[in-house]
């Protein structure tokens, strides 16, 4: 089975457990470009990255997207993407970095600016792939209170990992709310 029917499927199994996807729902979940781009066309404002933490650890075992031995390092970054201007929060994102296959201005930028993760990439011209891995709808959990929705809500996600030079360096999931996007 090839790629785009793979998506085709797996709309088909989401849009089964629940209200079809609006278009841009389906955009957002497949877009192998940058999502910010596309927030900011829906949006009419600048996006900005909010984090909501950061720090260095070892590798999860339980997630194993990035290839990694056990001892190796990763960096946590948690982040929202708002509207400059309004303040609304649009997604939140989740992502494991491997710092030693980036270049190190590429980490530096990730640890020391609010950049975007694509916008990064595309500043200092890195040739990547992307390959999602998960699709879905979860509860909102802890991730309500960036949305102003209950716990029990469901949100629409996506995890994908992102490959340089054939190897994978990031695993991002990103979310957000069933109730958003759909105009």
């Amino acid at each position: 089975m090839d790629a785009k029917q793979s998506l085709l499927d797996l709309f088909g199994a989401l849009n089964e457990g629940g209200p079809p996807l609006s278009i841009l729902q389906r955009i957002l979940l497949i877009t192998d470009g940058t999502v910010t781009d596309v927030l900011e066309a829906y949006a009419n404002e600048p996006i900005r990255v909010v984090k909501l933490e950061q720090s260095f650890g070892s590798v999860d075992a339980r997630r194993p997207e990035l290839d990694l031995p056990p001892s190796g390092r990763v960096l946590r970054r948690t982040v929202l993407l708002q509207g400059a201007i309004s303040g609304q929060n649009f997604l939140f994102a989740d992502s494991v970095i491997t710092p030693d296959g980036l270049a190190p201005e590429i980490v530096d930028g990730l640890i020391g600016s609010d950049r975007p993760v694509g916008r990064l990439l595309a500043q200092h011209r890195v040739e990547t792939f992307r390959e999602i891995v998960a699709l879905g709808f979860e509860l909102a959990g802890t991730c309500a209170e960036h949305f102003d929705v209950e716990p029990t809500s469901r949100l629409v996600f996506r995890t994908y990992r992102i490959l340089v030079g054939g190897q994978p360096v990031m695993r991002i999931t990103e979310k957000f709310p069933l109730g958003l996007f759909t105009d």
